[in-house]
């Protein structure tokens, strides 16, 4: 089972509605709602203002929120130089690639980007262009992008597998066997994973290598392999095409019964370049391939 994220939008007032969620897109599954996005920023009149939003973690992709806001910069630079983006973020501090991120913005993007911590939403008025912010008070926007807080998706819930408070679900990582549940695998985005664990595609593949070989060995009768070791890595544009990375590797602690850093692995970009924005373009075609065959 691989149910994936729902959004969750309780405790976010305005933004309860279908309508006023379809003004005010997450763009956090592609399709249609990247495409609205897209369209929004397009539309904005020069000068404007994008306002963005960053759950508390874990959500999808770390970087995710954070490469976006790159990516809107460089726009705005490039298209629209007049205009900003404003990125609330409910965490303390940017979550992955913190460093690489922060110079980016300041040496590209000053005057485009905005960066504000500690922002937890609290209310949204989709018709005025609104945001209300615990601490920061009222903001206004052309354009709002509010990635809403996640939770494993509804099938997850509603079968009793979210038990990791009523969110994610509890996995043994040997086997992702579901915590609650004989014979009920489940990996990927619903997954309550280790500390550093992110939430990946990358991740996901590596994950579901190691739960079907569990389901191998248990279909024969045989042990389960014991010392599983995965791998992340994830690429993050900046600009049209140059790339900053952070690769990292996690081996099964049979003492913690869970995955923790394998020290001395992994790695982080230098700076960003061209170079990287080729290997991301490989590493996308490479993964897609391993993962649908």
């Amino acid at each position: 089972v691989s149910p994936g994220v729902d959004y969750v939008y309780d405790g976010i007032e305005g933004l309860t509605s279908a309508a006023q969620q379809a003004r005010v897109p997450h763009a956090w599954k592609a399709g249609e709602q990247t495409q609205l996005l897209r369209n929004q920023l397009q539309a904005m009149p020069d000068g404007g203002v994008v306002v963005m939003t960053i759950p508390k973690v874990p959500y999808r992709c770390p970087p995710g929120p954070y490469e976006r806001a790159s990516l809107i910069g460089y726009y705005l630079k490039l298209r629209k130089p007049g205009s900003k983006l404003l990125v609330f973020d409910a965490n303390p501090e940017i979550q992955a690639k913190k460093g690489l991120f922060e110079a980016v913005w300041k040496n590209r993007y000053a005057g485009q980007i905005e960066y504000v911590p500690n922002a937890d939403l609290k209310a949204v008025d989709a018709a005025a262009g609104v945001l209300e912010f615990d601490m920061q008070g009222k903001v206004r926007g052309n354009v709002l992008n509010v990635i809403p807080p996640q939770r494993a998706g509804a099938i997850a819930r509603d079968s009793g597998l979210a038990n990791v408070g009523g969110r994610w679900c509890g996995v043994d990582f040997l086997s992702y066997e579901s915590q609650v549940a004989e014979r009920v695998h489940v990996l990927g985005d619903s997954i309550a994973g280790a500390p550093g664990m992110p939430k990946s595609g990358h991740m996901a593949n590596q994950e579901g290598k190691v739960c079907a070989g569990a389901i191998a060995a248990l279909s024969r009768g045989w042990p389960v392999p014991d010392k599983p070791i995965i791998a992340n890595t994830c690429y993050s544009f900046v600009s049209q095409t140059e790339v900053i990375h952070v690769a990292s590797v996690y081996r099964y602690d049979a003492g913690k019964k869970t995955m923790v850093p394998a020290q001395g692995a992994g790695g982080l970009s230098d700076t960003p370049n061209v170079t990287e924005g080729i290997y991301a373009m490989a590493w996308a075609s490479n993964i897609l391939s391993d993962t649908m065959g």
